[in-house]
């Protein structure tokens, strides 16, 4: 995850020259940000079926394959359509990867430390996305867009090759020389992709019954909507404004280095604080201050205020790194998990879709602080409407009690 992250560090802040050097307009960047997220959307439930049949250790190899081939292409692409059909590709891979990683991590946890078990794998991503934006700034400016891109997919392919050879396959077997728990003997029928699909959204119904599952979901998805819009979209084109900050690649990915540095020093504490005081509030705190600090920096007019709002956005995001997936893994079973998780990611990346278009059109409508501002106001509500129905909720169980 150290190599993953730095991987896609070193993309962070390349990106706004390649809108720059296509001649996007804000709305058609949103788009190429919505296709990674569409990409996700339409390969998270087959990869939880594929993680579970065959196993986590093979998507932790293959993933990383498509991710790399993507990456590389989008240095050598001419326009729109070509960059959004590698980010498609980088999508594709990310649903993969993402799913089977977090797999093996509740493989080897239980509900009373998984967010701390989860916590060193997020810091490794978060200390490779800390180093990897300072590099890929300074390799962008020293050795060009197209050679940068190279080397990223380069490296993808390497991490691949080190993932297969070095990684232990975590799902349980039923028995020895048997096959994984999903997948059916060669004497029976082999069941469709198809079949799986529909079961698996099947069920999702029943997931959607518990309210504290649900609640949980719609916040994510709020959440993603906003991070997409903001995080994604408009901050990279925010800081590199001429109008505005001006920063340089080199300078931009100084400060994602410096956002990320921020996760990797506190994910593991705050991980340690969620397993002691519970997920929930910490959610909450998260939301709030994300929301909080994107509303912040469209007020900002120095680099100093600036850092300051940046780095409260960044312990939020620390919070909401592992929070949101350990509490809906807790409150289901554990043959349910890997659907739970499925289902979550699925609703977050509807919100990195709707977000990323909806965002990248409104500041091409109005400006793009005006747009950073709806983002974070939007979170800021979604956020008090959690907190409401969960107290309407508590409320309603403890008369239940009595």
């Amino acid at each position: 995850m150290l190599l993953v992250g730095s991987c896609v560090g070193m993309i962070t802040p390349i990106m706004p020259y390649i809108v720059e050097n296509l001649e996007l307009s804000t709305q058609e960047f949103g788009y190429v940000i919505s296709a990674f997220g569409l990409a996700k959307l339409i390969g998270n439930i087959p990869s939880a079926i594929l993680v579970e049949r065959h196993g986590r250790k093979p998507y932790l190899v293959y993933s990383l394959l498509a991710v790399g081939a993507g990456t590389a292409g989008i240095g050598f692409a001419g326009g729109l359509e070509e960059l959004v059909c590698c980010r498609l590709a980088i999508g594709f891979g990310v649903a993969s990867l993402s799913t089977a990683a977090t797999l093996s991590i509740t493989d080897m946890s239980t509900n009373n430390n998984r967010a701390s078990t989860m916590a060193p794998v997020m810091a490794a991503f978060a200390a490779g996305t800390a180093l990897g934006p300072a590099v890929g700034g300074m390799l962008a400016d020293s050795l060009g867009l197209e050679t940068t891109f190279s080397l990223v997919g380069g490296a993808f392919l390497a991490n691949a090759v080190l993932n297969g050879a070095f990684l232990r396959e975590t799902q349980s077997r039923r028995g020895e020389g048997s096959r994984f728990v999903d997948e059916k003997n060669e004497s029976e029928e082999v069941e469709t992709i198809r079949n799986a699909f529909n079961n698996a959204v099947g069920q999702w119904k029943p997931l959607m019954r518990n309210p504290k599952v649900r609640n949980a979901i719609i916040l994510n998805s709020c959440y993603w909507i906003s991070l997409s819009g903001s995080q994604m979209t408009l901050l990279p084109l925010l800081l590199t404004n001429p109008e505005g900050f001006a920063m340089t690649a080199a300078s931009l990915g100084k400060v994602y280095a410096a956002m990320s540095a921020v996760q990797v020093v506190g994910s593991q504490p705050l991980a340690a604080l969620t397993d002691r005081i519970g997920k929930r509030p910490i959610i909450l705190a998260g939301s709030g201050l994300v929301g909080a600090s994107i509303l912040a920096l469209t007020q900002c007019t120095t680099i100093e205020t600036a850092a300051f709002a940046l780095g409260t956005w960044s312990v939020g995001g620390v919070f909401l790194s592992t929070a949101p997936i350990a509490y809906v893994s807790d409150l289901v079973e554990e043959s349910e998990r890997a659907q739970a998780i499925a289902l979550l990611r699925t609703m977050g990346d509807v919100g990195l879709l709707i977000g990323a278009t909806c965002t990248g059109a409104l500041a091409d409508l109005t400006s793009i602080e005006g747009a950073m501002g709806a983002s974070g106001g939007f979170l800021c509500t979604a956020t008090m409407w959690y907190a409401i129905r969960n107290s309407m909720l508590m409320t309603t169980n403890k008369k239940k009690e009595d």
